[in-house]
């Protein structure tokens, strides 16, 4: 049997006549009728009898629609669960972020999401680096959003990269300190590594600085290494030393510090990470762009920092 065949046999069954079934099906009559005897010249037996203008099964047709009732049940519950997960994709939406984009980035694009959509409840989890694309690859997030190379991200198999914005590193420092006197570009070469707070270097800025700074004579190993850029900016704040930070961070802090742009430039990329290799679409797409945005809103002008280029 064919699948228009199960489709008409069920469809009698069920309303009790040709005509009624034509309809069900937004067929005409006629070509209801080709269906049924169609199905019934390949099987070899008829499917209905006719009594008092309604058609009844026979019994061969009634032991085929025992299996028929199951695929049409199989079917339903299809549509059920695809229901379901359209739901799920509409109202739903989980986020790992690393910390230091927790400070202004996530929660400002969050609270622009939901402005356009009310009803989309977001879960957000704060995650390192190494642990964002093991969590979405074992589906406990459906986004991942993190720091990677200006361009060129080499996302492992399975996970797919897109490139949100490009930001540079900063340097910040606690007010009483000669950074705050200078004011200007502060070059690497001059930062004092034994009151530097660094990133450790299993994290992508955490790699690039100490490349950095080895590349100018020093020796890429900084005084106190941190996980993450929350207890960078809380030491800075307290007087413990100065940090190289993303100018996110730098900018996002409710303390009173001292950020300056430096020499060289270091930059990287903001990347939203997801399952590949289907692109993201619907509300994750409307959330990326919010992302994107946002992290445009929030770098650091120049004219905030009034930064001057140093003599040499």
């Amino acid at each position: 049997m064919r699948l228009r065949h199960v489709e008409i046999l069920y469809a009698i069954k069920k309303t009790g006549s040709i005509s009624a079934a034509a309809e069900a099906l937004s067929i005409t009559q006629p070509a209801a009728s080709k269906v049924l005897k169609h199905a019934e010249q390949r099987l070899g037996f008829p499917l209905f009898r006719r009594s008092r203008g309604r058609v009844y099964p026979t019994d061969e047709a009634e032991l085929l629609l025992v299996e028929v009732e199951k695929v049409f049940a199989a079917l339903e519950r299809t549509r059920d669960t695809a229901r379901i997960l359209r739901q799920r994709l509409d109202t739903r939406l989980t986020v790992a972020s690393l910390p230091s984009l927790g400070f202004s980035v996530v929660p400002r694009a969050v609270h622009s999401f939901r402005r356009q959509y009310p009803g989309t409840m977001i879960e957000i989890g704060a995650r390192h680096s190494s642990e964002i694309i093991s969590c979405l690859l074992a589906r406990e997030f459906d986004l991942g959003i993190g720091f990677g190379p200006e361009a060129g991200e080499c996302a492992p198999i399975g996970i797919e990269a897109t490139l949100l914005a490009v930001g540079r590193m900063m340097y910040i420092d606690h007010p009483s300190s000669g950074a705050a006197a200078t004011g200007g570009t502060v070059r690497l070469r001059d930062i004092d590594e034994r009151r530097l707070i660094g990133l450790n270097t299993g994290h992508h800025l955490g790699t690039s600085l100490s490349r950095a700074l080895t590349e100018h004579g020093l020796t890429g190993v900084p005084g106190i290494q941190v996980q993450t850029y929350y207890f960078a900016l809380g030491l800075v704040a307290a007087g413990t030393g100065c940090a190289v930070v993303d100018e996110f961070t730098a900018g996002a802090g409710s303390f009173d510090l001292v950020v300056r742009p430096i020499e060289p430039m270091i930059r990287f990329g903001v990347y939203a990470y997801t399952r590949g290799p289907r692109p993201p679409d619907g509300r994750m797409l409307e959330f990326l762009e919010c992302l994107r945005t946002t992290c445009l809103d929030n770098r650091i002008a120049d004219d905030r920092l009034a930064a001057r280029r140093p003599t040499r």
